[in-house]
């Protein structure tokens, strides 16, 4: 397939307005531990949401599905409950995802299926039928929203959600928010085994121009599909996930990790992301600065502010919804109204203010230390200066 060129997309990013919107990640329906395929926690999440009052559009911020993990009709069935509910709920008016990488194929599939069509390439009983459609336009009363390069609908249990890939542009109570899975951050890993630094990519593609982000998702994609594929053959994907823990525990013996203290990559904290999420901003898509940027993918949920032309950009990590290593954060999400805040189900909310500090509910956490992480059954905040 012909790859699909992100280098401009920044130049048409438009800034539809929100009053409120909701952001969750990292559900992964279909692995073992996915809090949101157990329907008393789905009533509970619904229950929040519910007395948050109009909610103007909820994300769901990629590794939704986990397809790495199992196959799709698998991965749709852990995930059935929630999303007949959320159809039932008809509590957001909008409904958005965002790729992530554990569930890229849902993008890749419709980048094909698209240059299929410009071809004039049809599956002849779909064709007759009329299934094959067109970005679809807002219905009446919904609010347009610019995902880029990408955007098209995709109806789950009769759910319409507007598909985005990677990044999700929009303004909430007055921010200009960009959203994104968070996978395009491994990419600026210094760590040992996640060896895509731009040198290579240039190697690897031949050219000594800059990366662009079509760059490194065509780096990105043998990697994805090659895991999505294996999927479905329980020998092989143990095997995949065996060699990927003994990499892991390589890289921690061997001490390889980012000067920050570690990567990009899953259970680390938006503090030691930072320098990944400014380089992000400032090289892959120069001239478009948000005062939130706001990703999942790492499983831990976190705010932090960091400072980039001129001004302090608020970093927002929504966690996860799936049990994990110890001090990933499962049940978090983050809300984006006239406040910023990140919400722990049944438990904890945390929200910035715009002096750079962060206050909990009931109470003030000091400047800095916007990242939480659960030990046990409590909630430790961490400050990392």
């Amino acid at each position: 397939m012909e790859p699909m060129e992100y280098a401009s997309a920044t130049a048409g990013i438009g800034r539809p307005e929100f009053r409120r919107v909701v952001a969750i990640s990292d559900t992964h329906f279909g692995e073992e531990g996915s809090r949101l395929s157990e329907p008393r926690n789905v009533e509970a999440f619904l229950g929040e949401l519910e007395a948050l009052g109009e909610i103007d559009l909820l994300v769901l911020l990629g590794d939704i599905w986990d397809l790495w993990r199992t196959g799709l009709r698998e991965a749709h069935g852990a995930g059935r409950h929630f999303f007949r509910r959320l159809a039932e709920w008809r509590g957001a008016r909008e409904l958005a995802l965002v790729a992530g990488n554990h569930d890229n194929h849902l993008a890749l599939a419709y980048m094909e299926e698209s240059l299929r069509r410009k071809m004039k390439w049809y599956y002849l009983p779909s064709a007759r039928r009329g299934v094959i459609r067109q970005v679809a336009e807002p219905g009446p009363g919904r609010i347009p929203m610019t995902g880029f390069p990408l955007q098209c609908v995709l109806e789950i249990e009769g759910l319409p959600l507007r598909l985005a890939y990677p990044f999700l542009a929009l303004r909430a109570g007055g921010r200009d928010v960009l959203l994104t899975h968070g996978h395009h951050l491994d990419f600026f890993s210094r760590s040992f085994w996640w060896a895509k630094t731009a040198w290579l990519a240039r190697c690897v593609l031949g050219t000594s121009r800059g990366i662009s982000l079509s760059d490194i998702d065509r780096l990105n994609r043998p990697f994805f599909e090659l895991l999505t594929n294996t999927a479905v053959v329980p020998e092989i994907r143990r095997l995949e996930y065996r060699a990927y823990r003994v990499l892991r525990l390589l890289a921690r013996l061997l001490r390889f990790h980012t000067s920050e203290g570690g990567s990009p990559r899953r259970h680390t904290t938006v503090g030691e992301n930072v320098r990944e999420a400014l380089e992000l901003l400032a090289g892959l898509l120069p001239g478009y600065l948000p005062d939130v940027f706001a990703f999942g993918h790492t499983h831990r949920a976190g705010l932090e502010y960091a400072p980039l032309g001129g001004r302090k950009v608020l970093l927002a990590n929504t966690g996860c919804w799936l049990d994990g290593e110890e001090g990933d954060t499962p049940g978090t999400y983050l809300v984006l109204d006239e406040k910023v805040r990140l919400r722990c189900l049944s438990e904890w909310e945390v929200e910035a203010s715009p002096e750079g500090d962060f206050r909990r509910a009931g109470g003030r956490i000091e400047p800095g230390s916007g990242d939480v992480t659960r030990r046990g059954n409590g909630v430790r905040e961490r400050g990392f200066g």
